[in-house]
């Protein structure tokens, strides 16, 4: 690795060229951890030229990021909250969408779709969806070698987006499938087309659009749950306020595509750490109390959200960067969660972590609403896997999606050994 270690010695001292971060392809077989840290530890943000597209500015201190989510008066997501969907113009979905609007309009979206969320998730989740965990676990145990993604954890929150919405069961796979697809697209690692931007807009538009339709006819579906977020969401009223159809539409479509692809990239991470940590499999085996600690390090190790964008509304001055309005910064949560100001040891994976303030979740206003959520499921795949599982074994390398906005697995081959007291 001395080839590496230059390289990043290089980038540090401002020497080395930066690899293209909206590249998909700059992020296999792992996101550059190595290139995020050297950014820094210079000190500055580092800006990117894009062609056909508004050039960005790459913030990756923790103090930096946590600032910029907090000041939502200098900061817009509503220009577009990705690389590839901010362009210099209003998103479509600004104004209606919760993660796409900014105060006041937020406040009112989020009063009104966070009360159907929390309460939807305490009448219906932790007992059911606990059940089918533990049988999924039990059954990929039998099995002894099993692809982790597909047996255990595209699975759960398949399963727990489909009981939040309160969709019937049959429609539960489908709506994964096309929520994973709307994010990350459709093109192969091995595609030329993966890294050019209009080809990657048109995959993740075309899939966009398909579960923007499905969810559309599943509004008046007569077999959703009275309990489930869609019908809570079409009858809920605050203060005599009301969401539309449209923005009940939107906000679900949000809740399907984050819901699914944050918590199952999130679970297959936490499993990679412990295989690759082993004694830290075992040290929760004898410590179960440490459980809760135990989720929060896999959500700070695996960040499964890899970057967010802001747009600079007023002047700010960021790592010694004046801006101006328009401009665009480009956040990566990974970074700020291995920045060594906040974090000691941070490549390290330990589930006594503690304090562990990390940004998986964001903060400030657009704080995740489906937080709660995210933590009970994987809370519960680790309470599955303490009950039944003693040690964890690769049986080959992770496959990775190729994207630069989720930390997307393909599949994880693994071999479960079984408890001998299970």
């Amino acid at each position: 690795m001395p080839e590496l270690r230059s390289a990043v010695q290089d980038l540090t001292a401002g020497t080395s060229p930066v690899p293209d971060l909206t590249d998909p392809r700059s992020f296999l077989p792992e996101p550059p951890y190595q290139v995020w840290a050297a950014l820094r530890r210079s000190g500055r943000l580092h800006y990117q030229e894009r062609e056909g597209a508004p050039g960005f500015h790459s913030v990756t201190r923790y103090r930096d990021i946590d600032r910029v989510l907090r000041d939502s008066a200098g900061f817009s997501s509503e220009w577009g909250m990705t690389l590839d969907s901010a362009l210099g113009v209003h998103d479509p979905a600004a104004g209606k969408m919760i993660e796409l609007t900014d105060p006041p309009r937020h406040q009112r979206l989020r009063r009104l779709v966070s009360g159907g969320l929390n309460r939807s998730v305490a009448r219906t989740m932790d007992g059911v969806l606990r059940e089918r965990v533990q049988r999924w676990v039990e059954q990929a145990v039998a099995d002894g070698e099993t692809d982790f993604v597909r047996s255990v954890s595209e699975r759960v929150p398949a399963a727990a987006t489909g009981l939040l919405l309160g969709l019937p069961e049959r429609e539960w796979d489908r709506l994964a499938d096309r929520a994973g697809r709307a994010l990350c697209g459709s093109l192969a690692v091995d595609d030329e087309r993966v890294g050019d931007l209009d080809a990657r807009r048109h995959s993740t538009a075309t899939a966009n659009g398909q579960l923007l339709v499905h969810l559309a006819g599943l509004l008046d579906h007569a077999e959703l749950a009275e309990e489930g977020l869609i019908r809570r969401l079409l009858d809920a009223e605050l203060d005599g306020d009301r969401l539309t159809r449209e923005e009940v539409l939107l906000n679900c479509l949000n809740l399907a595509i984050a819901g699914n692809e944050t918590t199952k990239n999130a679970t297959t991470g936490g499993l990679l750490a412990f295989a690759g940590n082993p004694e830290q499999w075992q040290r929760l085996r004898r410590r179960p109390e440490l459980l809760d600690q135990a989720v929060e390090e896999v959500l700070r190790y695996t960040t499964p959200p890899l970057h967010f964008t802001r747009t600079v509304l007023e002047p700010r001055t960021v790592a010694g960067t004046a801006l101006r309005p328009g401009e665009l910064l480009c956040l990566w949560m990974p970074s700020a969660n291995r920045d060594e100001e906040v974090f000691p040891d941070p490549d390290d994976f330990r589930i006594e972590r503690n304090p562990n303030p990390h940004l998986a979740f964001t903060s400030g206003k657009h704080f995740c609403l489906g937080a709660p959520l995210a933590r009970l499921e994987i809370r519960l795949v680790l309470e599955a896997l303490l009950t039944h599982v003693e040690s964890i074994h690769l049986l080959g390398a992770p496959v990775r999606r190729p994207t630069n906005l989720v930390t997307a697995y393909a599949s994880l081959p693994v071999a479960l050994r079984r408890c001998t007291r299970s």
